[in-house]
């Protein structure tokens, strides 16, 4: 064989042993145990959010991993009810007798869980000094612009996230338009638009005056929320596919006579949810969940 051939081989067999070594450098024992270790997390995190979850969940046709870690993202670590709970004062979204601020046993009000309705007032409430003279330097006051007399714009209310009778939830939006709305902010439902004249009323209805971009939701967390990973966001949807439908106020009196402010949200508070043979009602929801932890403190005495 030729000196030059020789070398061929030679290098040619360098490389194939070198990837060898690659492949089984990539599967050493360190970089086994830890994605072990990574999965044994997650397999906790999944069982404590089947624990924790309010609500009885409909695992038909789901993924029960990303169920149960969506599970644990809204309910142990994002506290999405804590917002858009449809519960009212003294105990918001805990049911009664079992508020844990006022010393009570904690258990949340299934009946209104991600119902939606809170009312966090404006978006930007009227600034209520001159200047804030601990800012450095000190910020002038300057909302809303004086051309609309001291118009702020409508509360902003939150949205009720249960799946609806197409069993997509939050208003039946895809995974794909879920995930721009935590990543971006964007409002699907253009429910307060930034508004475009003054005078002689602000235009469109329900606008809030510049600079606050409507366009976007305002008060939710999504520029903290845009952090996540897919794999979590995929968990939430999922999570909350398997959550019960809640169908909210009825008609729009319904939130006249217990929040004027809200109901120009009707349509984002109300909720379709099919067939009620098909669709959990709220009575059966709370039974099975308090059926299901009262089981799991009988084992866990055992």
């Amino acid at each position: 064989m030729k000196p030059q051939m020789l070398m061929k081989v030679a290098v040619g067999a360098v490389v194939v042993l070198v990837a060898i070594v690659m492949e089984q450098g990539v599967n050493t024992p360190h970089r086994v145990q830890a994605r072990d270790q990574n999965d044994n997390y997650e397999e906790s995190l999944i069982r404590i959010g089947f624990a924790i979850a309010p609500v009885p969940l409909n695992l038909e046709g789901k993924n029960r991993d990303l169920v149960g870690l969506g599970s644990f993202i809204v309910n142990a670590q994002a506290d999405c009810n804590g917002c858009h709970t449809g519960g009212l004062a003294p105990n918001f979204n805990y049911a009664n007798n079992h508020n844990p601020y006022f010393g009570q046993p904690t258990k949340t009000n299934a009946s209104v869980y991600l119902s939606g309705g809170t009312d966090f007032g404006p978006a930007v409430p009227p600034s209520p000094f001159a200047y804030y003279p601990w800012a450095t330097p000190p910020i002038p006051s300057s909302y809303p612009p004086a051309e609309y007399n001291g118009y702020v714009g409508p509360n902003i209310i939150t949205r009720n996230l249960t799946p609806d009778k197409t069993g997509l939830p939050e208003g039946g939006h895809t995974l794909e338009q879920f995930k721009t709305i935590m990543r971006t902010g964007k409002d699907y439902d253009q429910l307060h638009p930034t508004c475009t004249t003054a005078s002689p009323a602000p235009e469109p209805a329900n606008c809030i005056p510049p600079p606050v971009d409507g366009s976007l939701l305002q008060v939710m967390p999504w520029p903290v929320f845009h952090n996540m990973t897919d794999h979590q966001l995929e968990a939430i949807y999922e999570y909350l596919k398997a959550i019960p439908c809640i169908e909210g106020p009825e008609t729009p009196s319904d939130i006249a006579g217990v929040d004027p402010a809200a109901v120009y949200a009707f349509a984002q508070l109300h909720n379709d949810c099919g067939d009620p043979k098909v669709s959990a009602s709220v009575k059966d929801a709370v039974a099975a969940t308090d059926a299901m932890h009262a089981n799991t403190r009988i084992r866990s005495r055992r």
